[in-house]
């Protein structure tokens, strides 16, 4: 019997405890049936004895006559459980009540949830594809003149740690801080220099670029109506021609913890085009 049912028991026994009246005996059928409407939504459905003094034992779980028989047993048990509570150690009562209960401990356990880690990846992938639609963006734009050898775009993005950790961590080859070099360093450098690299980091976002081919521009030119002779010179200007396959060749990140500011620095050259140096853009 929990200790709950047997304080329930005592109370209920302070009221019949005098000698039996006539208005005592009208009372005592209530009584039983309280006790046993208690006694039935216990949770613990296993059978429960009351042992009298005389050694006799009364089913707990069924009808129970109130007697100073059973009164005293149930007193007697009440202050056994009551002295049983009160040795044991604080802390081993305190490790008691505040243990957690096996579905906490088994999460605690197995760390992050499956679906904590799905929406991370959802999180990451979204970011992923926003950087590299503004790279594409920045491919096609007039401001990037693909005219044979590679090209530099450079753009800013704005990420909390949390944020340049999840897109970043475990990618590339970080350059700072290391064990060697700078390694208290609020500012982190991280460079994409092979293949392997970059289709790593972008995954299934990694698609084709376009570009646009552009003629070169400077290159003097020879016009009619002035000069000497009626002749004149100027030079040429730079004409879009048409588009071209794109490739990224490398990335460069820099972070600085403190402002949050993360700078990309792709190098991108068309499909085709030469193998060293850089455009103009003119």
């Amino acid at each position: 019997m929990s200790l709950a049912q047997a304080a329930l028991v005592s109370s209920l026994s302070a009221g019949s405890s005098s000698t039996p009246t006539a208005v005592g005996k009208e009372k005592a059928p209530m009584i039983q049936s309280t006790l046993l409407a208690a006694l039935d939504k216990a949770k613990d459905k296993k059978k429960r004895v009351l042992t009298l003094e005389n050694g006799d034992e009364l089913d707990l779980m069924s009808s129970l006559p109130v007697t100073p028989q059973v009164l005293g047993a149930m007193r007697a048990r009440i202050v056994e459980l009551e002295n049983e509570i009160a040795q044991q150690p604080p802390k081993k009562r305190a490790r008691l009540s505040h243990a957690p209960d096996a579905d906490e401990a088994s999460t605690s356990a197995a760390g992050p949830s499956t679906a904590s880690l799905k929406a991370d990846e959802k999180k990451r992938k979204m970011q992923v594809k926003k950087m590299f639609d503004r790279l594409k963006r920045e491919c096609k734009s007039d401001a990037v003149k693909f005219q044979g050898s590679a090209k530099i775009i450079k753009f800013d993005e704005v990420y909390s740690e949390a944020e340049f950790d999840m897109l970043f961590k475990g990618k590339g080859l970080l350059i700072q801080p290391t064990p060697n070099n700078k390694p208290k360093s609020v500012v982190t450098i991280i460079h994409f220099h092979s293949q392997a690299h970059i289709e790593s980091f972008f995954g299934e976002e990694l698609k084709p670029l376009k570009g646009n081919n552009w003629t070169r521009g400077g290159i003097p030119a020879r016009t009619f109506g002035g000069g000497f002779g009626g002749f004149g010179s100027t030079f040429t200007k730079s004409v879009k021609t048409g588009a071209v396959d794109i490739a990224i060749r490398s990335l460069e990140v820099n972070y600085s913890k403190n402002n949050m500011k993360c700078t990309l620095k792709f190098e991108v050259a068309q499909l085709g085009g030469y193998n060293h140096g850089y455009d103009s853009d003119y």
